[in-house]
């Protein structure tokens, strides 16, 4: 496995990301309504916390800094749950984050937010969650990005020159 392979998949993790944060397209973008709720500094912080460790990691990755690649397993792995949690889970089973209350409130805000969004994955039984196709994309993304991640530091790991130096 390249970790050329696992840099490139980052880099376009980390462009997808930031961009779908950063530009407001119809239908497609969900993230506009982030910037009244959270405020200018916040909406910019959480921008940066979604996908620079993205591009971190594509340098980490490229300069093959072995302790360092290590760190940015944490990050994607609660990246990618993060993802199941909110998209996937409600998708096919109808639990996560749109079903965490009694009340339906999570459910509304998803209705509010969310609903009118293009998609590109038909609907599931009766379950009121689709993923978005902002969402899917990225989800196949980070699925891709983890797998390769994940197999570049198990070879780097199995690798006899694979020695973790802290000065």
């Amino acid at each position: 496995m390249s970790l050329l392979n696992v840099c490139i998949f980052q880099l376009i993790l980390f462009l997808y990301e930031y961009l779908a944060w950063q530009l407001e397209i119809k239908n497609y973008t969900t993230h506009s309504h982030h910037r009244q709720l959270f405020g200018t500094n916040a909406y910019f912080l959480t921008v940066q916390i979604n996908s620079l460790p993205h591009l971190a990691a594509a340098y980490v990755y490229y300069h093959r800094i072995k302790w360092a690649m290590l760190l940015y397993i944490p990050y994607l792995m609660l990246f990618t749950v993060g993802q199941i949690f909110t998209w996937w889970l409600p998708y096919f089973f109808r639990k996560g984050l749109w079903y965490m209350d009694e009340s339906g409130k999570k459910l509304e805000q998803y209705q509010q937010y969310h609903a009118h969004h293009h998609r590109i994955l038909p609907p599931f039984r009766d379950h009121e969650v689709i993923p978005d196709t902002e969402h899917t994309i990225l989800f196949v993304l980070t699925c891709i990005t983890f797998i390769l991640t994940i197999r570049s530091v198990i070879s780097a790991i199995t690798n006899k020159s694979f020695k973790i130096k802290i000065k």
